[in-house]
């Protein structure tokens, strides 16, 4: 139930304020929630209400910790002043302070991946046109634009952190190539898009905004150690630069309780690892383990608690995947989106 605040309560608040250690150990727990006049939302009423600040902060709060794929299986009636550590009123808005033990235990209690620590890059970029000549200026400013965007995106940008290099070169007219090297845990692979004409920079944009959420997406927290990626899933991945082939076909549990699953539809390869790592951490798993990597997917090797794997349907299902029974199992493809 939502509350004012008055009182000895506003009043304690501003006490909080006067203190001078109020910085969260992690910035990203940090949220400045502004008053919105258009929803009438005011100063005055941010002040008084801090149950509705702390919702309106919240999944500000999911989009720099939780991994984007996660970010749908998250509840949305979940009261954000369970996670209030403070709240500080200032001249703009007010502050509010999430606890990390909080968060990161609830999260962890739903089986939700999260980012436990912000990740920090040394970002290269580099930009080359169709007769390899350089494009400092709009190099420049996409460097800028992930400077602008870190706090949102819950990423830091530091000279002494590892190297992430982004090389983007045009090909041709439309056609321009990404190469993505350096020690981050995105790896390096290379991908290649069409883009309209136009500003070089502007036109870049969503596409540097998706290589760093991936970038950060890698640093994900699972309850089990991810395995490595083998060589041939990197061969694959570098046959077709920014997707990995994704999908699984589920054959019937043997007596002990195994299914293979073949993946099918089209993810990144930090899009991968996120999906193994959410069968990892579910509690009626005991086991997973990559089989084989063809053209049309990876192959999986699930272990069972129990010989029940009706839910997967709906786990599946959660995250945009149907299943279709065939003679070897069960065929799990992309659900094809409503007109």
């Amino acid at each position: 139930m939502h509350r004012l605040v008055s009182g000895a309560c506003f009043a304690a608040l501003l006490l909080l304020a006067a203190q001078p250690a109020l910085a969260a150990s992690d910035a990203r727990m940090q949220i400045l929630v502004t008053p919105d006049e258009t929803l009438g939302i005011t100063l005055q009423s941010l002040q008084t209400n801090i149950a509705q600040a702390a919702d309106m902060a919240l999944p500000r709060l999911w989009a720099r910790i939780v991994p984007q794929q996660a970010q749908k299986d998250i509840p949305k009636k979940v009261k954000a002043i369970r996670f209030l550590q403070r709240a500080v009123p200032g001249d703009n808005g007010i502050m509010i302070v999430f606890q990390p033990r909080r968060v990161f235990g609830w999260l962890k209690t739903n089986n939700i991946p999260y980012i436990e620590q912000a990740p920090a890059w040394n970002l290269s970029i580099t930009l080359h046109n169709a007769a390899g000549r350089g494009m400092p200026v709009s190099a420049n400013l996409l460097r800028s634009h992930a400077g602008s965007i870190a706090t949102d995106l819950g990423y830091i940008l530091d000279s002494s952190a590892p190297v992430l290099v982004l090389d983007w070169r045009w090909l041709d007219s439309s056609r321009v190539s990404l190469s993505v090297r350096g020690g981050s845990r995105l790896g390096e692979y290379t991908e290649t898009r069409r883009i309209p004409s136009g500003d070089p920079a502007q036109e870049l944009q969503p596409w540097l905004d998706d290589v760093l959420r991936k970038a950060r997406d890698a640093y994900v927290k699972s309850a089990a150690p991810v395995a490595p990626v083998p060589a041939i899933a990197q061969q694959a991945s570098a046959q077709s630069p920014a997707t990995a082939l994704t999908g699984i076909k589920v054959a019937a549990p043997s007596a002990q309780n195994y299914l293979l699953l073949d993946v099918q539809r089209h993810a990144s390869l930090p899009e991968q690892i996120l999906f193994e790592q959410d069968l990892r951490q579910d509690p009626r798993i005991l086991d997973l383990s990559l089989r084989q990597v063809t053209r049309g997917g990876q192959q999986y090797r699930l272990h069972l608690k129990g010989s029940d794997d009706m839910w997967l349907r709906n786990w599946l299902s959660r995250r945009g995947l149907t299943l279709t029974p065939t003679i070897e199992g069960w065929v799990a493809r992309q659900q094809t989106p409503a007109r």
